[in-house]
């Protein structure tokens, strides 16, 4: 606050939170994380938790592709680049895909009756918390680390 009682904006360098997460190492970490929550949804599928099927079951030629755990690769692979994430920047091109594509399955699926308001509201906002965090990151402005030279010895005037 201001002498005057009015907000100041606060800027997106400064927040401290926003950089911690923009670390491409956390993004990794994070991805991966809301992978293996992707998996374990999959995986209790029985549960009011994560899905509930109302003991209903998938059917279909392909219906076992519904629930094929493709989370677990994302994350193995989000781990092994978080090792070293300037040696992997694809993977962050990957994370844009996959988000994008999160959100617009979930907002599909709940256009076409398959999912309640309430099923998709969180993987939504997670989705697009992701999303703009890497967004941030491919195209955001990038700190330029300014190399600092050696002074050299001056020659007397």
């Amino acid at each position: 606050m201001t002498e005057g009682g009015e907000a100041r904006p606060v800027s997106v360098d400064t927040n401290a939170l926003l950089k911690a997460l923009q670390r491409p190492r956390v993004m990794l970490i994070l991805l991966a994380a809301w992978d293996i929550i992707g998996a374990l949804a999959e995986f209790f599928s029985s549960s009011g938790i994560f899905a509930d099927l109302h003991g209903e079951e998938i059917n279909g030629a392909l219906g076992g592709r519904a629930l094929s755990w493709e989370a677990i690769p994302l994350a193995a692979l989000y781990i092994y680049a978080a090792r070293d994430p300037a040696r992997f920047p694809f993977v962050f091109w990957i994370a844009l895909i996959e988000q994008a594509a999160a959100i617009a399955a979930n907002i599909y699926h709940w256009g076409a009756g398959d999912f309640s308001i309430e099923s998709i509201i969180i993987p939504i906002i997670v989705a697009a918390g992701l999303l703009v965090l890497v967004f941030l990151h491919l195209f955001g402005p990038k700190e330029r680390a300014v190399a600092q030279e050696p002074s050299a010895p001056q020659a007397p005037e």
